[in-house]
């Protein structure tokens, strides 16, 4: 994963010629001005020479030696984006000048940087009261201050460079010599970072997270990386961060061009990226047509290089400071995203009447996030990370691995009459998704049933692949019958509800339950023809089959049951129709 943050890197970096990788400051985007304290050396002293308001250009921040260190102390450089001006001023600009001079082994430079703080420590109010006139006000403006001496901007001033490098060395670099082998460039006998921190994966203090041990100086083994490289690393953490860091139904995740793509086309691939406004595979409509395009467009094009590209799809939580990796999906590719877009487009044919919505992973998250929705925790992240992971890189899942989160959910909203027809049919067309991607096995079987209901229930077949479970499904398509029948005749009372025993039917219950409802049908005087159809076909197959032979878990026969219960009106609506 390393490698890939690397090389995007690589495709994005532009350093100066002059000024060394590891001594590269920060390129923010967002500022639109920096603000200049111009400062005079006279003889033997300093002297405030005026504010100046310049706009920001892509040279600023190198002129200006913008690099962020500490967010509660100074900087490398005696610049600073600014978020209160009295606060920045005092708190990044004027402390260091007194740092500097401190740390400085050139008797004159110590002079000069002190006269520096002694002028800024005097002049801090007046500074302050001209920086807030000058700063502009409009809307959406942001701005920087930095201090120039003599007009010359801190790149261009030796003693301000020197300590702006020696801050830099000593932090990523350290004070120990470290060589050997950059896992990165591959090159030998070269400098080592001794602490890499662009990417916190890792803490000092937990067994098992730093292969050199438990010695915080052996940490560097861990991943060896040259000072050369480290930049180039850091840049391409920054791109990552700001353009490819998106939501997923609650979680946060990164996408990145994975390293088997070649070096010489990811420059075209981050261009196709940074087209896309959003990224988020969310199968929402607006991002499926971006989708659709980087599957033709990229995977054509790199195609015509004999080169193959994919994505890297990252997981990850903020813990404190550390970035804690929950899923890393290596080698997507396009033609995946294809696959999941036509199993959607070909469920939403069937069943967008039905649910009046379009389908989205909330089809698998709303099952797969807490197992008590009064709780905070989010307990079931990971069982949605896996099958994450199986949906994009299609491994398979089992049905029985799924069903006690889909039952715990249909039961409760069954219970509490709380979108029971939703709660259950999302689950349905979520293991039909399933399915039709590949994730999920199942066999054909041979129906016995008449040819009508075959047809009728051939849309919504989630592997019913024996006779038994198209039973259950039919069960249920009569209990809801039954149960809207009441509904009219009681003035919506449905005592029936209650011989469901909450949806936790064993064999004998099920039985139970379609004599009954046919018993109720003849009762209400509203046997239908359909209602016949379906019942010559339930009995003879619910009581011929010994109930060792269903092999079923109470589950299972529940969720075949309460599918059917949804289904009923279209399934009825359907069966008219033929007739």
């Amino acid at each position: 994963m390393i490698y890939d943050v690397y090389r995007v890197g690589k495709a994005v970096s532009g350093y100066e010629e002059e000024m060394e990788p590891l001594l590269k400051p920060d390129m923010p985007r967002n500022i639109t001005h920096v603000i200049w304290v111009n400062i005079k050396q006279l003889e033997n002293d300093m002297s405030f020479d005026g504010i100046e308001l310049l706009e920001y250009s892509e040279n600023t921040p190198t002129l200006s030696l913008l690099r962020k260190a500490s967010s509660n102390g100074t900087n490398y450089g005696p610049s600073a984006q600014v978020t209160e001006i009295g606060k920045t001023f005092t708190k990044k600009i004027v402390p260091w000048f007194q740092e500097a001079a401190k740390d400085s082994e050139v008797e004159e430079e110590q002079r000069n940087l002190s006269l520096i703080y002694d002028l800024l420590i005097q002049n801090q109010e007046d500074v302050i009261c001209k920086i807030n006139e000058k700063a502009p006000k409009a809307k959406g403006v942001s701005y920087m201050i930095s201090v120039r001496l003599d007009e010359a901007v801190p790149y261009k001033v030796p003693m301000f460079y020197r300590y702006y490098e020696k801050k830099i060395r000593k932090k990523v670099v350290g004070e120990d010599n470290y060589t050997g082998t950059c896992c990165l460039c591959g090159k030998k006998d070269v400098s080592l970072v001794p602490k890499l921190d662009v990417f916190k994966f890792y803490t000092l203090d937990k067994p098992g997270f730093i292969s050199g041990g438990f010695q915080e100086e052996d940490i560097w083994r861990n991943c060896p990386v040259c000072t050369s490289c480290e930049p180039v690393l850091r840049e391409g953490k920054k791109y990552v961060l700001n353009n490819l860091h998106f939501k997923f139904v609650g979680l946060d995740y990164y996408l990145i061009p994975s390293s088997t793509c070649g070096e010489m086309r990811l420059d075209y691939l981050l261009y196709r990226l940074r087209d896309i406004t959003e990224k988020s595979f969310s199968f929402k409509e607006a991002k499926e047509n971006e989708f659709q395009t980087l599957s033709g467009d990229i995977f054509e094009g790199l195609s015509e290089q004999e080169d193959i590209n994919s994505y890297r799809i990252l997981f990850f939580r903020k813990d404190n400071s550390a970035e804690r990796i929950l899923l890393d999906i290596k080698d997507v590719f396009p033609s995946r995203f294809s696959v999941l877009y036509a199993a959607k487009h070909k469920l939403e044919a069937i069943y967008e009447e039905l649910t009046g919505e379009k389908f989205t992973f909330r089809y698998f998250r709303n099952y797969l996030s807490k197992s008590e929705p009064s709780s905070k925790v989010y307990d079931l992240d990971n069982n949605f990370l896996e099958l994450t992971r199986a949906i994009f890189k299609q491994e398979k899942v089992r049905l029985q691995g799924l069903m006690p989160f889909y039952m715990n959910n249909i039961r409760r909203a069954f219970l509490n009459d709380e979108y029971f027809f939703h709660t259950t049919l999302r689950a349905w067309i979520g293991i039909q998704y399933l399915q039709a991607i590949g994730c999920m096995d199942y066999k054909e079987g041979e129906g016995k049933m008449d040819a009508r209901l075959e047809a009728v229930l051939e849309p919504y077949n989630i592997g019913l692949d024996t006779d038994i479970k198209k039973a259950l499904v039919l069960t249920g398509v009569l209990v809801q019958k039954v149960m809207n029948i009441q509904a009219m005749n009681l003035e919506g009372s449905t005592p029936f509800f209650n011989r469901l025993k909450g949806l936790k039917m064993r064999e004998a219950d099920v039985k139970g339950v379609l004599k009954e409802a046919l018993k109720l049908m003849q009762e209400y005087k509203n046997f239908s023809n359909a209602s016949k159809m379906i019942a010559e076909a339930v009995m003879e197959l619910i009581f011929i089959t010994p109930a060792d032979k269903w092999g079923l878990s109470t589950d299972e026969l529940n969720f075949y049951v309460a599918g059917g219960m949804t289904l009923s009106k279209k399934i009825y609506d359907q069966l008219k129709e033929e007739q």
